[in-house]
């Protein structure tokens, strides 16, 4: 039968004309699939493309043109039509096709159905190619929510989701709301909702704003708009309620969570937000959730959903789960029973008082807590439950310390759900002197980011997405107000009515601290005096142009003045503020400024911020500042000039925070007090006290015009070089870029090798110049070295040169991560080190493998390299390059990531026999590899025993997973039909839980030669639809059945699932996981 159509093959190669095409379709049936099958794949991929710039486009509020929907419209049609081809004419008749049952008749009808999809699908690439660029901006990651680890599933909260459930599924109805007093659970529930819709794709999408006591209806655009992946650029409220309502018409089917509505929201306020003509549109659904219910009733909502109390059941066990096992102990269950019984089965107060007893053993304590929760006074406030007061209350009179219960207390002076910023804890620490432990600031930041740890673990604060800022539940604020407004606390924190001037009272004379969110500010009370006044924290919600001139004056006490959240726009501060003579920390954040020079005045200063503000020169007048410890200038971009000697003077200075500033003046040494060539400061003024700096973050141009009597190797010293980053704890970085001009990088950075000893991550990119980064010389300057990243240095060779003196030893042991991006021209870690020592002595060096990442000898240089991430590095053919090497003693590589390595035919090469490493290997990932015929030698797979997740993605020539090797350690290649019977190769991998195999057209066979230690139950699973570019060849399919027959993953009862997505990527996705 094959000489025949091999007859027949060769009469069709000079058939013309119809004739010749239709007799086409009969004998080159199978090319004509192959063919479709490779277009279909590329049609996928584009339609994803396409489908993504279509979505940044949507992000930035930009029109998609009418033809880019039309042709998603239409690949969306012709793929449905071409997967159904393949997958009922193509797939069901696939035996007759492999010529069990020759059918002429069907090879033609098959020949030409594919020829004709083809052509389809090549005019619609054809048109594809014009949409590359609808736009470029991906939208942002979703942050995952911790609602479902927080939310506990009682039984009476059971009911009430299911009906608000039921609600949000009726389309007669379109405004829920769940109500119930403050700590009942609302957010959570509503929370939790979230993830139900989400999971039973009842929305497309859902939003979440927090209104709160003072509704700010621009903050609350701002949040949906966000969530939905939306840019609202209009500044008119008016304008961005049309942006938000074009991103809401455009999703069609979109959830709204108001969380926390105290005073009605009309149709008026709905419309000016956005939401309003979208719900009567039925592209949006409203759920809010309140504590008023009559604030509900007033909002005409359809359907009010009260959440009430614990039953007792619910309250015991979620008591015993805060407290802990002490509640184990026979003697305590009598007492805690008592004490969960005062919570009176509240969850908040539950969750408060349960944490602050937790893992209490001594049963007078337990009795101590009893008799102040009966002693405890209840406090009415409006929405509260009064116990909820009371254990609050019991819980921030149980923190250890005074310290404690202040930080707690400071945190009530923020807006009802703000991230608060932990570092405006610590400068508090620093100039209010409530600490117990007073040193450095450094200290004081370790010490207060303990304090703060202590507070989460007493849920009294809650996590925040936003780095190093916690959150404080609205329910604990208000207790946490009214505790702080007590005459021994004397706190006036007032950020729920929009003040236009200074709030009137009687009088202020018994004020310590105060919190106010103004309109704008206008003015105040003549005469005005707060004699014990130490904290003043002003906000406003517009630009405010105007500040009252003798404001400071009565407050000769005042030690903290912040102004912040675009407080202010002058020319110049107000004169009173020279009076502040006490004054210790000034935080002026996020203002608009341009003369300053009135803070030299200020002698006691010593926390000086214009974070984010928008100031151009600093000052002569600054230098007087001879108490100052730390300067923040992070984010002030439009800083151009800081006068010189103005460093110099600063004396006792601790932390400098300049990351934006980078026109310090290049030489690098002092002649007095004289200025430099262009005016500015010099780096060299830090000189004299830089071994008391603890901090330093700057930006230079060039490592090379760091003065070399700067010191870095001082272990007390924190630097940032050349990094932009909101964090103030972290670890010793540097980034060096394009500026970096230099033909020999290695030999730049030997002359200021000072700057390395300490340094923990090193970041170098776009460095074009150089064909090497470090000389071996360095490396004993490199021992603290954590990660190292090199990215897009495309005249790159080796990451280090045998340059200079010969180092001793060449190890890096703390180095954990390594990655290589966009290097072009990299052909290994070093070249003169690729000899190797082989078994028997002697060495011998690999000329056939001169573009290997690692040698047997470099390898060894890396003890702790814990995740290895190489992409786009051409020239590379082997990743590890083991020959001559029996056992890498000390390797902890968990994390392997190799990407578009065109011409990498191995990860691993000259395995030697008995080899031992790369046991903690726990993630493989492949993807764009189109020479790698084989992943993993078996000697090296069986080595793999805490492998949890295997991913092959886009590798053109992969014929095996895993390669046999003979007995002389030569590869065996083997066709899936080989038998597997080899106990020699017989190993397991019990940690695996998933394994992924995308775009391998030529994959033959998992593993041929793996025995099963146990029968694995066979998985009938449907084979997955074709309509997608992550399988070519249809045998790649049947191979994960045969490959869970014929153990793939031995030891373990394994099952595929299949996962539904409208990706064309996702459809095809193979999840091989473990069974628990």
């Amino acid at each position: 039968m094959e000489i025949i159509f091999s007859i027949v093959g060769k009469i069709g190669e000079y058939s013309v004309g119809p004739i010749g095409e239709q007799f086409g379709y009969l004998i080159s049936y199978k090319s004509k699939i192959m063919i479709l099958e490779e277009k279909f794949s590329k049609l996928c991929q584009k339609k994803e493309a396409v489908q993504q710039s279509v979505d940044g486009a949507r992000w930035n509020q930009q029109v998609v043109a009418s033809e880019v929907k039309t042709w998603l419209t239409n690949v969306e049609k012709k793929i449905e039509e071409a997967n159904k081809f393949l997958e009922e004419d193509v797939k069901t008749n696939r035996m007759c096709l492999n010529g069990w049952c020759p059918d002429l008749k069907l090879h033609y009808s098959l020949g030409k159905k594919a020829q004709k999809n083809t052509r389809a699908i090549v005019e619609l690439l054809e048109e594809g190619g014009e949409y590359d660029r609808v736009f470029n901006i991906a939208p942002p990651l979703k942050v995952r929510s911790s609602s479902t680890e927080r939310f506990k599933d009682f039984e009476s909260r059971k009911s009430i989701i299911r009906n608000v459930l039921g609600a949000l599924r009726d389309e007669k109805i379109d405004m829920i709301a769940i109500c119930g007093m403050g700590g009942i659970g609302k957010t959570e529930m509503a929370k939790e909702i979230v993830g139900r819709v989400k999971a039973d794709g009842l929305f497309h999408e859902v939003a979440i704003a927090v209104v709160s006591q003072s509704p700010n209806l621009t903050k609350i655009q701002g949040e949906l708009a966000e969530m939905l992946g939306a840019r609202l650029n209009a500044e008119s409220l008016h304008g961005r309620a049309n942006e938000l309502y074009t991103r809401l018409t455009n999703s069609k089917n979109v959830l709204v969570i108001l969380d926390d509505v105290w005073e009605p929201l009309y149709f008026k306020d709905l419309e000016a937000i956005g939401v309003y003509d979208a719900i009567k549109e039925k592209s949006c659904k409203i759920l809010l959730t309140s504590r008023m219910e009559e604030t509900c009733n007033q909002m005409r909502i359809q359907s009010i959903f009260p959440v009430g109390l614990l039953s007792e059941e619910e309250a015991w066990n979620l008591f015993n789960e805060m407290a802990g096992d002490c509640l184990n102990t026979p003697n305590l269950i009598s007492i805690a029973e008592q004490v969960a019984k005062e919570c009176d089965r509240l969850p908040i107060a539950i969750v408060m008082v349960g944490s602050a007893l937790s893992n209490k053993y001594d049963e007078y304590e337990w009795k101590t807590a009893l008799q102040q929760l009966q002693m405890c006074i209840p406090q009415y406030i409006s929405g509260l439950h009064p116990k909820v007061y009371s254990s609050i209350e019991f819980s921030y009179n149980y923190l250890g310390s005074d310290e404690a219960k202040y930080c707690f207390l400071l945190c009530c002076l923020y807006p009802d759900d703000y991230d608060i910023p932990v570092e405006h804890l610590v400068r508090y620490g620093v100039a209010k002197r409530f600490l117990k432990v007073f040193g450095t600031v450094e200290q004081t930041r370790a010490h207060v980011n303990a304090i703060v740890r202590n507070l989460r673990r007493s849920n009294l604060l809650l996590d925040s997405d936003k780095d190093e800022c916690v959150k404080m539940h609205d329910v604990v604020r208000d207790v946490a107000i009214y505790i702080a407004s007590r005459d021994e606390h004397g706190f006036m924190v007032e950020l729920n009515r929009r003040h236009e001037e200074w709030p009137q009272k009687d009088t202020y004379d018994s004020y310590t601290t105060i919190s106010l969110l103004l309109g704008e500010m206008k003015g105040h009370s003549d005469g005005l005096k707060c004699p014990k006044l130490q904290l003043l924290l002003l906000s406003c919600l517009n630009d405010s142009k105007t500040f009252p001139d003798h404001l400071f004056n009565g407050m000769d006490e005042l030690k903290i003045l912040s102004l912040q959240e675009g407080c202010f726009s002058l020319t110049s501060l107000p004169p009173s503020i020279q009076i502040l003579e006490n004054l210790r920390m000034l935080n002026l954040e996020s203002c608009h400024l341009k003369d300053v020079s009135a803070i030299g005045t200020l002698e006691k200063l010593e926390i000086l911020s214009f974070r984010d503000s928008k100031i151009e020169e600093l000052p002569r007048e600054i230098g007087n500042l001879g108490q100052l410890k730390l300067l923040d200038m992070k984010g002030c971009i439009s800083l151009k000039r800081i006068a010189a000697s103005v460093l110099s003077r600063l004396s006792r200075l601790q932390e400098l925070y300049m990351g934006e500033f980078e026109n310090w003046e290049c030489t690098t040494t002092m002649e007095g007090n004289e200025e430099g060539t262009n005016n500015n400061a010099n780096l060299a003024e830090l000189i004299p006290y830089f071994d008391k700096m603890t901090v330093l973050e700057i930006n230079v141009l060039s490592i090379r015009y760091l003065p070399k009597e700067l010191h870095f190797s001082n272990s007390n010293l924190k630097f940032r070089i050349n990094i932009t980053d909101e964090r103030y704890l972290f670890e010793n970085e540097i980034r060096l870029d394009e500026r970096e001009d230099a033909s020999d990088l290695g030999k730049v950075l030997l002359e200021s090798r000072s700057v390395f000893g300490n340094l923990k991550h090193c970041a170098i990119g776009k460095c074009q110049r150089s064909k090497n980064i470090f000389w071996l010389a360095m490396v004993r300057d490199l021992v603290q070295l954590k990660s190292l990243d090199i990215s897009e240095c495309e005249n790159i060779e080796e990451i280090f040169s045998k340059e200079g003196e010969d180092s001793d030893v060449i190890t890096l042991p703390k180095l954990e991560k390594m990655h290589l991006y966009s290097l072009p021209r990299l052909i290994g870690i070093c070249k003169s080190m690729d000899s190797v020592e082989v078994e028997g002595g002697g060495s011998t060096s690999s000329t056939t493998l001169s573009h290997k990442l690692f040698s047997s000898n470099t390898i060894l240089w890396f003890p702790n390299l814990v995740e290895l991430y190489v992409n786009k590095c051409e020239l590379l053919e082997v990743v590890f390059n083991l020959e001559g090497l029996k056992v890498i003693e000390k390797n902890q590589l968990q994390s392997l990531e190799l990407r578009k390595l065109s011409r990498m035919a191995h990860v691993w090469k000259n395995v030697p026999r008995g080899f031992q490493g790369f046991q903690n290997l726990i993630s493989i990932k492949i993807e764009a590899c189109p020479k790698l015929r084989n992943l993993l030698y078996a000697s090296v797979a069986k080595l793999l025993v805490k492998l949890q997740t295997l991913e092959v993605n886009n590798c053109e020539m992969m014929e095996n997973v895993i390669q046999r090797e003979d007995e002389a350690g030569k590869e065996l290649g083997e066709d899936i039909t080989t038998s597997f019977s080899s106990k020699a190769h017989s190993f397991e991998w019990p940690s695996i839980k998933n394994i992924e195999l995308w775009h391998c057209p030529k994959l033959k066979t998992f593993y041929s030669e793996i025995e099963s230690r146990r029968k694995l139950k066979k998985i009938d699973v449907p084979e997955p639809s074709v309509g997608s570019s992550s399988i070519r060849s249809r045998d790649s399919v049947g191979l994960f059945n045969r490959c869970l027959e014929s153990s793939c993953v031995p030891g373990r009862s394994a099952k595929r699932s299949q996962r539904n997505n409208s990706s064309s990527l996702e459809r095809n996705k193979h999840d091989i996981k473990k069974e628990v």
